[in-house]
């Protein structure tokens, strides 16, 4: 049986100390990024694992001699405008990626990417320049191709099905469940008819997992959904009362609080003594309501994980095998259901 692989072997394979390939295996950002390629490469061809007591007993030996940090990791947003901000969807899940980067020891920054901001090629360099191992490409509305961007030394996620090119290890809601237990609340609570309003798109970007969840939830119980969805290339006030008026659903999931709320109040129906209304993503409510609060700060967190411990299993570029981590939205009441609310 042939000896497994080592610091030492691996070093004299490349012409390099084994403190170096130890270094480079770590993304030090005193071994230069040809080096570390070298080594990250032999690494994988050669079926190397650190030993993982070996690795815990000197990491914390490095935490305790120079502090806990362990090195940088960039969160990636795209957007069309000159000027961008962030959606407070994304402010939380930011916010949660950073909080989780800086309890694993690694410090964590945000960049814009399009058509008025940064290039690809431009965020290369500042990659190279600043020694990122890792990184989070945050969801954005359309698909794009990111393969310009030098994958092969970064570990990273994609938290949404963004990206054509290449495919990354994702993290993200589990739309389907979410709104399969939403339904199940509802039912407990009383309602029977129940209503999905959806643009298109916003389905169609996350494959279908709305439509798909709300239809199961009454497959499960062998019937057909009572009202039928309302999936249109753009919600206006005109399909909105024609549909709602012809199947009088007595509860509306969907993502347009103000505009649906306001249209029902102009045909005097009264939310939730007539008709009750469900935020499919509560981050994005106008003001107090019931919803999906699809934890944006807690997959933010999970995303660093994801990045982190590729990071430490010396996993880098796109992988052969992408694996998905999902996390279930949590139900949360409020005024807009007829079930007790408390602020």
């Amino acid at each position: 049986m042939p000896a497994l692989p080592s610091l030492r072997s691996l070093g004299k394979q490349l012409g390099l100390s084994a403190a170096t390939v130890s270094l480079a295996l770590r993304g030090d950002p005193r071994v230069i990024p040809v080096t570390k390629k070298r080594v990250l490469q032999a690494a994988r061809r050669a079926g190397y694992r650190q030993n993982p007591l070996i690795h815990s007993v000197m990491s914390a030996m490095r935490r305790s001699a120079h502090g806990s940090y362990h090195g940088a990791l960039l969160a990636i947003n795209h957007s069309d405008s000159e000027r961008p901000t962030l959606i407070p969807y994304h402010a939380e899940l930011l916010a949660g990626a950073k909080s989780r980067a800086k309890e694993l020891g690694y410090s964590m920054e945000h960049c814009w990417i399009g058509p008025k901001t940064l290039s690809l090629p431009r965020l290369n360099t500042i990659i190279r320049a600043r020694n990122v191992q890792g990184v989070v490409v945050m969801p954005f509305a359309g698909v794009l191709d990111f393969s310009e961007l030098d994958w092969s030394g970064l570990a990273a996620v994609v938290m949404d099905y963004c990206l054509s090119r290449p495919s990354l290890h994702t993290v993200l809601p589990d739309h389907h469940l979410s709104i399969f237990n939403a339904m199940e609340q509802l039912s407990a609570a009383g309602y029977r008819r129940p209503g999905l309003v959806l643009e298109g798109a916003r389905d169609a970007r996350l494959k279908y997992k709305w439509s798909a969840g709300f239809t199961s939830a009454f497959r499960e119980r062998q019937i057909d959904p009572p009202v039928p969805l309302l999936v249109n290339e753009r919600i206006s006030r005109a399909n909105f009362v024609r549909w709602f008026k012809l199947h009088r659903p007595d509860v509306i999931l969907g993502h347009m609080q103000r505009d649906i709320i306001g249209w029902l109040g102009e045909i005097g129906v009264h939310v939730p003594r007539d008709a009750g209304f469900l935020q499919l993503n509560w981050t994005e409510r106008t003001s107090l309501c019931a919803g999906i609060d699809q934890q944006p700060a807690l997959l933010g967190a999970a995303a660093v994980e994801a990045v982190v411990a590729q990071h430490n299993r010396y996993e880098r570029g796109p992988p052969e095998n992408p694996k998905t981590i999902t996390i279930g939205g949590r139900w949360t009441t409020g005024p807009t259901l007829r079930i007790p609310f408390r602020c």
